[in-house]
């Protein structure tokens, strides 16, 4: 291995020990060679670290840390970021695995000007899920094949662009697991943004892509895992108001007012930035009505009113925004 890997594999833990092995000797077993392990345990409380220190002294691929105080998700993400030395940063999940040919095969996808590359999506999915959810995993959910605008594997950033005011919110990228992307992007436009908790992949991927394209690979060889058990469950669970009331307006509020969006911004036609910019009004409206409910709702609102100026006007709702929302609530019921 050389000093600079090409590829640095990101797995971020927290008590993870359930599939960790399997991850981890996924990791180890690739027929590309130039890559690194980095490793950043969040402070597990069952046997994640037992396990991974048990890999120490037979690969010196593995670099492990352990983070002095708990960071969170998206902290932890950034940390093990932070420390990877490749050019490329693969996250491989500790619920998740990859096949051998997997870094080998995104290698051979990068360009001069590539700066992002996913892959085609499989879900593990448990065998008691029902037909519904398992249907959506396997067939509803937006992908970047059914958005139709897949003719050839490079999405340049104007597709990018105009799928994500068309699919605001859904993820039609791929999840953390199936993409690599270059490290220097973290430099021209930031990390993954914390204050995102369920859909801190897309936002930063979208960003990404919406600035430089994203190259596909239509193969299977990454292996995400839906169960109980997983981050995004259990952010469901818990953060209910949140992530179906704020994250919708910060992630619009984002790609209408941050630097980071100002390609994006550029690449939509007046129709797409009015879509938008109504879909940013009408959200930020309904989040308020949503919000005076509680007491501890309320406040989250205020704090980010208080942060936003823009998200602040947009709650007090004009008597346009007023209508299309009580529109849009009569569409959802006839759904």
């Amino acid at each position: 291995m050389s000093v600079s890997p090409k590829i640095s594999i990101c797995i971020p833990t927290y008590n993870g020990e359930a599939y960790l092995r399997e991850c981890i000797d996924s990791c180890l077993n690739q027929t590309f060679n130039d890559y690194e392990i980095v490793i950043c345990d969040d402070g597990s409380s069952d046997a994640t670290v037992e396990i991974i220190e048990s890999y120490l002294t037979s690969s010196n691929k593995i670099k492990f840390y352990k983070n002095e105080k708990n960071l969170g998700l998206v902290g932890n993400w950034n940390s093990c970021i932070e420390k990877a030395n490749g050019e490329w940063i693969k996250f491989v999940f500790q619920d998740d695995y990859i096949l051998p040919e997997c870094l080998q095969e995104f290698s051979e996808q990068i360009g001069p000007d590539t700066k992002l590359i996913t892959s085609k999506r499989n879900f593990i999915l448990p065998e008691n899920i029902s037909d519904k959810d398992r249907n959506y995993y396997n067939q509803s959910g937006r992908t970047l094949e059914n958005t139709g605008y897949y003719t050839i594997n490079h999405f340049s950033q104007k597709i990018i662009s105009i799928l994500a005011v068309e699919n605001i919110c859904m993820n039609f990228i791929a999840e953390p697991s199936l993409v690599m992307f270059k490290k220097d992007v973290i430099k021209l436009l930031g990390d993954f943004d914390a204050e995102f908790k369920q859909i801190c992949d897309l936002e930063f991927l979208q960003r990404v892509a919406t600035n430089y394209g994203l190259q596909y690979l239509p193969k299977k060889n990454c292996f995400f895992r839906i169960h109980q058990q997983s981050t995004t469950v259990k952010n469901v669970s818990k953060n209910t108001y949140y992530l179906q009331h704020v994250e919708p307006i910060l992630l619009a509020h984002k790609m209408l007012y941050s630097h980071v969006y100002d390609s994006f911004r550029k690449s939509l036609s007046f129709s797409q930035l009015y879509m938008l910019k109504t879909y940013f009004k009408v959200r930020t409206f309904e989040s308020y009505l949503n919000s005076i409910h509680t007491t501890e709702d309320k406040e989250l609102f205020e704090s980010i009113c208080n942060k936003y100026p823009e998200i602040k006007k947009a709650s007090e709702g004009s008597s346009i925004t007023k209508l299309k929302y009580f529109i849009l609530k009569q569409v959802r019921k006839i759904k």
